[in-house]
């Protein structure tokens, strides 16, 4: 896969990063943990030859019933000021995840 063609993959919103499927399933009751997590057991997306990036770098198509449910939980757990496990603000949380439901409404 060339990058051009990778980017524009990557960019779509129903393809996140391993890391920050991770870190959001960290902020979620267990219930809704589930289809996060079997997402990360699948295939990633082919990287280009020259990429650098390690396993957090892997992305995924995201399929996802609950995505309501999820944006919820990260836009509560950033209203109480919880952090990434790297201590960054989850305000990029709550604009993917909202970009995911819009998404999957056809938005």
């Amino acid at each position: 896969m060339d990058w051009a063609d990778y980017k524009a993959l990557c960019d779509q919103p129903l393809v996140m990063s391993r890391w920050m499927l991770s870190e959001t399933a960290a902020l979620l009751p267990e219930h809704l943990r589930g289809p996060l997590e079997e997402a990360m057991t699948g295939q990633p997306l082919p990287k280009p030859k020259d990429h650098k990036g390690g396993a957090a770098t892997d992305m995924f198509a995201v399929r996802f019933d609950h995505a309501d449910a999820v944006l919820a939980a990260v836009s509560a757990a950033a209203a109480s000021g919880a952090t990434t496990s790297q201590g960054r603000p989850l305000g990029g949380f709550v604009a993917a995840w909202r970009e995911i439901r819009d998404a999957l409404r056809g938005g």
